[in-house]
């Protein structure tokens, strides 16, 4: 049996935040966050959305709109029919999406106990040290920013709070690249 990898995320504020990986539960979304941290691409990235009480997601746009890191992966989660996710819960990460896919880059870390958070989103990690950094990054000044869906509420911190570096411990495993899903089309 080998050890579950571990993510640090170095903060602009010298905090760290240590995630536990579950491959078993979320193999492919851990496969995405981990070829992601690994080619560097979570560095030096903006958390462009904080909702108090809610999330905190350092995006919801695949970055920006970064072409490495928009894509769709399958969703591992209970309203897509896959069996045996982990509980969204306080402390949890998970990847965003559309409730049937999963984005490939947009994960975010779960602040409160939210049914509609439940069985909609792949959980894939949960913060093992660093849920002070969370909470000080939850409580910084924010200012409001429009968004495309009205349901959908997004601050972002007045000064910025950056992810500087993300790096995963895999003891030794190698972990795939992740299976993406075709673009879909536009309409």
């Amino acid at each position: 049996m080998s050890k579950h990898p571990i993510a640090t995320i170095e903060m602009s504020s010298g905090a760290k935040i240590i995630i536990e990986l579950f491959p078993e539960n979320a193999p492919n979304t851990c496969n995405s966050f981990i070829d992601l941290a690994k080619r560097g691409l979570y560095d030096n990235r903006e958390i462009k959305r904080i909702v108090p009480g809610f999330v905190i997601q350092p995006s919801y746009s695949s970055f920006d709109k970064d072409p490495e890191m928009e894509y769709s992966i399958a969703g591992e989660f209970a309203a897509s029919g896959f069996e045996g996710g982990l509980p969204n819960e306080y402390g949890s990460v998970a990847m965003g999406g559309d409730g049937v896919t999963a984005s490939g880059s947009c994960f975010y870390f779960t602040m409160c106990e939210e049914e509609r958070l439940k069985g909609n989103y792949p959980v894939f990690g949960k913060v093992i040290e660093g849920i002070d950094e969370l909470r000080r990054i939850e409580s910084v000044p924010l200012k409001p920013v429009e968004h495309e869906r009205a349901d959908v509420k997004v601050n972002i911190p007045v000064t910025p709070e950056i992810m500087v570096k993300v790096s995963v411990e895999t003891f030794g495993v190698d972990y795939p690249p992740p299976v993406k899903l075709p673009p879909k089309e536009e309409e």
